[in-house]
């Protein structure tokens, strides 16, 4: 019997999945082992992949060795040379990418005997891109991406299909807490994609000439104006009449800070568009979002994120645990209708 999560991912026919944690010990290694186990028992054959390194081997908290990655005989392992060489599960090198990693080479290897593995990847978009299609190209049939909120290259839609964003109970003192942050990132990672087809077509002509874009109105459409960066046009005083006048959007290559939505808002009542890449490259408070979004100011994405679905953790080392059942009551009513779930208590259920 496939798991709800597995399900979803199976719908949807994802290719590549990312998983995402909002934090330390919310469940995400819990999320992506679930996963990878449902590839085995359905004969799928799986690709594991990381943005970057985790690099603790102990949580601080409890100085337990925390979770590793299950790699099941013949799935396929992206992974830098020093956890090649030292993962429990033998591998077998199958290719010497490109991409150097602190911790060597990135080598991609089939496992010929089950283990635990550790992933460090490279943790550009680029990078990951080139690394998840090496993997389908040697025959993985799924990709999965290990992320974090600080690795979020992973959720980008040049890279997985789908996100799966892993949130728990440490990832604040209480559970209204937990809510308004999982609530906000969710919100954050569903930005908007550019509806409009000549918006959208002209942003992204302009970004191949420069690193940002405005795009003035003119007539029934726009002019593009490609800039190398949007800070120094935004401070140059000259240029503040001109852009309250013609500015219909703003095109960030790079990421969107609070210093940026601040400068727009002092620009204008009604602030323009603003669009970015996609939402891996939205780095905002809540505060200054909020404030942005009630002057009717709009923030939108060349490319969305398929957000699939939050999992859960209602434990913490710290010792906030909540009732599982309660936790996942308030949580798929404050995300709804993203699908909420708690893989340990599915099983529990399930037994």
């Amino acid at each position: 019997m496939m798991s709800e999560l597995f399900q979803l991912i199976q719908k949807k026919k994802l290719k590549t999945t990312a998983i995402v944690g909002m934090t330390k010990n919310v469940g995400k290694t819990v999320a992506f082992n679930h996963i990878v186990k449902g590839l085995k028992a359905n004969k799928i054959r799986a690709g594991l992949v990381s943005a970057g390194y985790d690099g603790e081997r102990f949580d601080r908290l409890t100085l337990k060795e925390k979770p590793k990655i299950f790699a099941p005989d013949g799935a396929l392992v992206a992974t830098a040379e020093a956890c090649f060489e030292a993962a429990d599960a033998v591998l077998e090198l199958i290719e010497k990418s490109s991409f150097a990693t602190p911790l060597g080479p990135v080598l991609v290897g089939e496992v010929k005997k089950a283990g635990r593995v550790e992933l460090a990847g490279p943790a550009s978009v680029s990078g990951l891109l080139e690394l998840v299609k090496t993997m389908h190209r040697q025959g993985a049939d799924r990709v999965l991406v290990d992320g974090a909120i600080n690795r979020l290259a992973s959720a980008s839609p040049a890279v997985s299909d789908g996100t799966i964003l892993a949130t728990g109970a440490s990832l604040g003192p209480t559970m209204d807490d937990v809510v308004k942050k999982t609530v906000f990132r969710r919100t954050i990672l569903e930005t908007p994609a550019v509806e409009d087809d000549l918006l959208l077509s002209l942003a992204k002509e302009g970004l191949v000439s420069g690193n940002a874009v405005l795009l003035h109105r003119e007539g029934n459409g726009y002019r593009v104006e490609a800039v190398r960066e949007m800070i120094p046009l935004l401070a140059g005083a000259q240029l503040i009449d001109k852009c309250r006048r013609e500015t219909a959007a703003f095109v960030f290559g790079g990421a969107l800070v609070d210093n940026n939505l601040q400068d727009i808002m002092e620009l204008y009542e009604n602030p323009p568009v603003v669009i970015v890449r996609d939402a891996t490259r939205l780095f905002v408070s809540p505060e200054i979002y909020r404030r942005y979004i009630n002057k009717r100011g709009r923030i939108l994405a060349l490319q969305k994120i398929n957000l699939i679905a939050v999992t859960l953790n209602p434990t913490d080392p710290m010792g906030r645990d909540y009732d599982p059942e309660m936790f996942l009551q308030v949580m798929s009513e404050a995300l709804r209708p993203c699908p909420v779930l708690d893989l340990v208590l599915q099983k529990d259920n399930l037994s």
